[in-house]
């Protein structure tokens, strides 16, 4: 490995992209402008979940390019209550009948909507400097659906979300990010049938120990060691921590797009990515349900709209030019 980049010089290298954005270049118009300031105040680049790290060219006879490795953002969790309810901003109305859910300390419900961040996003969230990330597509994998959780009830829900879903996109503005998974047009989220015939995970398999091997072997029964089961995967938790429940949320509506439905691109493993929450508190991503997260999640205050966001990160390699790397990105349209 060459080198490893720190948040400070990342944004040092930004200036002249800053400056060029400035005197004008690139002017876009209000919504526009509006829609991608709003999607990218959501998105936190740090140096620790970034993991920017730069390796040896990429071929010999290629020196002008090397290999990088960093985690990238990929997918918008956005925890809501009602259909009402957005952070993403634009004007644009999404719900549906089942965007109803209730709040108190024995019995929370929540609803998620899951957006793929698109590149200019991430070129917004970090001045500019986008070029130097290996983009969301780099960390696209097909799904694989778990025939077992096709469920009776399942099987028939999967059609009616996807329907829903390609409907709710093409209602969407322009520069707007695409819509890949919402409880609010799943009617097993409210109950839970798709997981009935899974055997609730006991205490020793979700400790730390337990949700560790497990993971490693792909039998993720347990969100990490602090967060307990994953199944049932409905809006139902037990916590009498608002915020962790919105992160369990968060992440059984992840797992549900990628191995029930089959609609979400990116892996949802425990052992590869990392979660992170974005407002109304900052973390840093680490694994979901671990105690690091966890910890930091706890120190933040209850959002009073019951409103909450997360990203999904994960890790892409790619070849970039040595300019990119250590120059300037060219200021770009966000969309």
């Amino acid at each position: 490995m060459i080198s490893t980049l720190s948040r400070r010089k990342f944004l040092k290298l930004s200036g002249a992209a800053v400056a060029a954005g400035a005197l004008g270049l690139g002017v876009f118009s209000p919504a526009v402008r509006a829609a991608s300031m709003s999607l990218a105040q959501l998105l936190s680049v740090d140096a620790v979940t970034l993991e920017y790290k730069i390796f040896s060219p990429c071929c010999y006879f290629c020196t002008d390019y090397l290999v990088v490795s960093h985690y990238q953002p990929v997918v918008l969790c956005e925890v809501i209550k009602g259909g009402g309810d957005s952070v993403i901003g634009g004007g644009n109305p999404i719900g549906g009948p089942l965007s109803a859910a209730v709040e108190d300390n024995g019995y929370t419900t929540t609803h998620v909507r899951l957006w793929k961040i698109p590149d200019w996003a991430v070129n917004v969230a970090m001045a500019g400097q986008g070029c130097k990330m290996c983009g969301v597509d780099s960390a696209t994998s097909n799904a694989s659906i778990n025939m077992s959780q096709q469920s009776a009830c399942g099987a028939p829900a999967n059609a009616l979300v996807s329907q829903a879903t390609q409907s709710i996109n093409s209602t969407l503005s322009n520069c707007f990010p695409q819509l890949l998974y919402t409880t609010e047009s799943d009617p097993t989220w409210n109950t839970g049938c798709r997981d009935w015939g899974m055997i609730v995970p006991t205490e020793l398999e979700c400790s730390a120990i337990g949700s560790a091997v497990s993971s490693m072997f792909g039998f993720e029964r347990c969100i990490g060691s602090n967060w307990g089961p994953l199944y049932p995967r409905q809006m139902a938790t037990n916590y009498d921590s608002p915020i962790v429940n919105a992160g369990i949320a968060a992440y059984r509506a992840l797992h549900v797009a990628r191995n029930a439905i089959g609609s979400l691109p990116f892996d949802t493993s425990l052992m590869v990515g990392k979660l992170q929450q974005t407002t109304p508190h900052l973390t840093v991503g680490l694994g979901a349900g671990s105690l690091g997260l966890d910890t930091q999640m706890r120190l933040g205050n209850v959002a009073t709209d019951h409103i909450y966001t997360f990203v999904w990160w994960l890790p892409v390699v790619c070849c970039k030019e040595y300019e990119e790397i250590f120059g300037f990105c060219e200021p770009s349209s966000p969309c």
